[in-house]
């Protein structure tokens, strides 16, 4: 876990000036060499030291166990997303950085048309893109699987999905490997990589209105998507109305930036994580060979046992108590989604990776989708990826095996692939 003390002064909170006091603090290292070292057992030990902790590296609370990172997620009154989901608050109240009841609203856009049923229309083009980037790595009989299917796979159909031009892929790549490495510790550099990401979205747009104009159109209308416009996230947006109104430039680049790089990280994510605990038990492996009905069982412990994102910020907008903790307003909260995946209160044997889970409290498999208004939107995208990969790789490489250990992020909240050596000859 790293450095760990229980600390009985008084905690201030930088945002808010609030003072808890008389209150013993658990006080974690989340970034410290130990808890990145073994992530499940550094948040197995939050969750036993209650529910509420505070980061020694950072001015932050964490969130832990099944129960209160439900409440949290669940209670947008007390836990707001209006500044965001990272460390720094950032683009205030507005696109995806809302709580409801205008994130409701807001929501309504494009939540048809991420649902299960709506996120089919690219299952086609996922199954083409999947085995043509196999039939490229099946010749070579090793390699890297995060360079060769694990990136280029999710940024291709994520690219798809949004409205990107698809044969830039390497520059989305650019920008995900960017993001990843700046997100809590170089602010400044990503909001670089954000304004560049919007001047190429800039052009998408523009492009769209050129192509509405010559079409006579000035008033557009979802009804133009798949039609006039192409089939995809940008045109949705752009002729979608909330309140009466069309959205600004900024809430859509704000959204299309959303979409993006939690559609390419994070799915890649899922795929090579499943692959890798099913390869570290080869029973699994060969019974996930043997029946392939297993695969979406797989994708869903994966999700739970190795959850691509492990927890993102909220803000409290008051002081309250959760558990014997005082929590300041304004103050921004980290929470800990394998703390939850892993809670035995909820979940029998957890630390074990079992193809025979069944779903526990209402029907709940993990809590790595989030939860409540802001429930990932992207979650039936990353399933249908997961699952038409998953397939292929099994049916076309029946050899595949580890031939060196997987490396991840040195990140607090997110649990992404940096290199996956397999072979597979």
């Amino acid at each position: 876990m790293g450095k760990t003390q229980q600390h009985s002064l008084p905690i201030r909170s930088q945002l808010s000036g609030c003072t808890v006091e008389g209150k013993a603090m658990n006080i974690v290292y989340p970034a410290g060499a130990s808890a990145l070292a073994d992530r499940a057992a550094f948040h197995n030990r939050l969750r036993r030291a209650g529910p509420v902790s505070r980061a020694g590296d950072g001015d932050y609370y964490l969130v832990a166990g099944f129960e209160a990172v439900k409440t949290l997620l669940e209670d947008h009154g007390r836990f707001s997303k209006v500044d965001g989901n990272q460390l720094a608050p950032m683009e205030h109240n507005y696109a995806l950085n809302q709580d409801p009841p205008s994130f409701s609203r807001f929501r309504a856009i494009y939540n048809a048309y991420m649902s299960p049923k709506g996120v089919r229309r690219w299952a086609d083009a996922c199954t083409e893109i999947a085995e043509e980037l196999l039939d490229r790595l099946e010749p070579l009989g090793s390699g890297d699987l995060l360079d060769l299917f694990g990136k280029p796979l999710p940024a291709a159909v994520t690219a798809k999905a949004v409205g990107l031009p698809e044969g830039q892929i390497e520059r989305y790549r650019t920008w995900t490997d960017a993001f990843l490495g700046t997100m809590i510790e170089d602010p400044a550099m990503q909001m670089r990589i954000i304004e560049e990401m919007y001047a190429f979205f800039d052009e998408e747009l523009e492009r769209r209105r050129a192509t509405l104009q010559a079409s006579g159109i000035d008033r557009p209308a979802p009804d133009h998507v798949g039609t006039v416009l192409g089939d995809n996230l940008i045109s949705l947006l752009l002729t979608t109305q909330v309140g009466g109104r069309y959205l600004t430039d900024d809430e859509i680049r704000r959204t299309v930036r959303g979409f993006f790089l939690g559609g390419v990280d994070t799915t890649g994510a899922l795929i090579l994580n499943t692959l890798h605990r099913l390869l570290e038990q080869p029973e699994l492996w060969q019974a996930v060979r043997k029946d392939h009905s297993l695969i979406p069982a797989a994708i869903e412990e994966s999700l739970r046992f190795d959850p691509p994102a492990f927890g993102m910020f909220r803000g409290t907008t008051c002081d309250f108590a959760m558990g014997e903790t005082e929590l300041c307003a304004n103050s921004r909260v980290l929470y800990s989604i394998p703390s939850a995946n892993r809670d035995p209160e909820i979940f029998e044997d957890p630390d074990t990776f079992r193809l025979d889970r069944k779903p526990v409290k209402g029907g709940i498999n993990h809590l790595s989708f989030g939860g409540g208004a802001h429930f990932c939107p992207g979650a039936w995208t990353a399933r249908m990826e997961a699952g038409i990969a998953l397939r292929l790789i099994v049916e076309r490489l029946p050899k595949l095996r580890l031939v060196g250990p997987v490396e991840h992020y040195d990140l607090i909240n997110f649990w992404v692939v940096r290199r996956f050596p397999a072979a597979w000859d």
